[in-house]
């Protein structure tokens, strides 16, 4: 690779990095290209990148951002995922991660937290934004549901 295309993948890694809200490292030794392919396409609405990048460029690009600390986790063949939706990131890197054991999981960081292996797990079994919104809905709608039996049950009577 050429030092400007070099310059011009950084700047590409960094700009991805301004709308993330999270960024997560994961060994992807002894995948095939379809279980990555798979993986990619699992990740394809949830992230804005999700790429197998050498780590040196990477941690240029990481440099003077929030996810700095994820560069000290860059040690061996990784792939990275700069995320839109970190939990549903760490929901999907789990779930593949119990079904591929050659994709192991390094950390991350979202939001303020750095995450190991065990906090992405823990947070991969958080309801998502979804299911907490249909929960809080069904709980303000309930009374009101009740309200309206009792009243129907009371009318006939008369």
């Amino acid at each position: 690779m050429k030092r400007e295309e070099k310059s011009d993948l950084i700047s590409a890694l960094q700009s991805s990095l301004k709308d993330a809200n999270g960024v997560f490292v994961v060994e992807n030794h002894g995948l095939t290209v379809q279980e990555l392919e798979s993986l990619r396409n699992e990740l394809r609405d949830k992230v804005s990148l999700f790429k197998v990048v050498k780590n040196r460029l990477m941690k240029l690009a990481l440099k003077d951002t929030d996810f700095e600390p994820v560069s000290s986790m860059m040690k061996r063949p990784t792939a990275v995922a700069v995320a839109t939706d970190g939990l549903a990131v760490t929901k999907v890197l789990a779930k593949f991660a119990e079904t591929h054991p050659n994709l192991t999981i390094v950390g991350g960081k979202m939001d303020a937290d750095v995450l190991d292996v065990d906090g992405i797990v823990q947070l991969s079994k958080l309801p998502s934004l979804l299911e907490i919104r249909s929960t809080i809905a069904r709980i303000l709608v309930e009374p009101a549901s009740r309200l309206a039996r009792v009243s129907a049950e009371y009318g006939k009577k008369n």
